[in-house]
């Protein structure tokens, strides 16, 4: 899906708007019987304290890992997953294995953990229904997969937003 230049909203996930962002603290419980047919993701029933956490968590089946994150900043789980996920050796004391199919299947997970955080969030859902155009996450990180620098970027973050929003 393209957007011209004036169908987006170019947005930093800030202020106002920063209910847009996955660091923004909401309640998520993950209950693997929400529709989402992607193999292999457990537990369920765990209560993570914002989408970023869901996200990060789902990146391990490990429940030790689930449990680690979820009395964290959401920044903390960010920089916990990049510290202690690895993807060939995993040393149960310090490091976790990341799935092995993590990059065929992140963009599927970031749209179940957003379709979870504004259903079980009708206040951000309402937030996020007042944006008649398209989401663009500009970001000052380099991140050009979920967001965009300076205009280039894939918006995938942007993008499922607003399906997201189109399907609640």
């Amino acid at each position: 899906m393209s957007y011209s230049e004036d169908q987006l909203d170019q947005i930093e996930f800030k202020g106002d708007k920063k209910f847009l962002s996955n660091m923004f603290p909401c309640e998520i419980i993950f209950d693997s019987n929400e529709g989402f047919d992607i193999p292999g993701i457990s537990p369920t029933g765990l209560l993570y304290r914002s989408s970023e956490h869901l996200y990060q968590a789902l990146k391990s089946n490990n429940i030790l890992w689930h449990n680690l994150l979820l009395d964290k900043k959401p920044e903390e789980t960010k920089t916990l997953a990049r510290k202690r996920l690895k993807t060939l050796m995993a040393n149960e004391k310090d490091n976790f294995l990341i799935r092995e199919d993590w990059h065929e299947i992140k963009v599927s997970i970031m749209e179940l953990v957003l379709t979870l955080k504004f259903k079980q969030n009708q206040e951000l859902l309402i937030l996020l229904k007042k944006y008649s155009g398209n989401i663009e996450e500009r970001n000052c990180w380099n991140d050009r997969f979920w967001g965009t620098v300076h205009g280039t970027g894939e918006n995938n973050l942007g993008k499922l937003l607003m399906k997201v929003k189109e399907i609640l």
